[in-house]
């Protein structure tokens, strides 16, 4: 699959955040850690989605659902039918961090 950037990118950048000594002084830390969180889960998903279609039966990870579900979901189901059913725990784990980092703005992201 062709994308307008690279996957692999996203985790670098994460990585890079994860391993760099920031000072709470100058930076917003919630803001460093949420950012990790985030393009660590995005480029998760673009990798994911591309080893379904890769290695099952459909050209679009939504045709695993069989209902109207978003992508995100579509992931999880299309990861169990494919017998990943401890990947897809994991991928769920992830869409949960994920949901907290981007849109729960009360929740204390940690290092952790």
């Amino acid at each position: 699959m062709v994308y307008a950037f690279v996957p692999q990118h996203l985790i670098d950048l994460a990585e890079y955040l994860n391993n760099k000594e920031f000072s709470d002084e100058y930076y917003d830390l919630q803001c460093i850690y949420r950012t990790i969180i985030n393009r660590a889960y995005i480029s998760t998903y673009l990798y994911t989605k591309e080893w379904i279609i890769n290695n099952g039966l459909y050209y679009d990870v939504k045709y695993y659902s069989k209902r109207d579900v978003g992508y995100h979901i579509a992931i999880c189901i299309a990861l169990e039918k494919l017998n990943r059913h401890h990947i897809s725990k994991v991928y769920e784990e992830l869409i949960e961090l994920r949901v907290d980092a981007d849109y729960d703005i009360v929740t204390i992201i940690t290092p952790k």
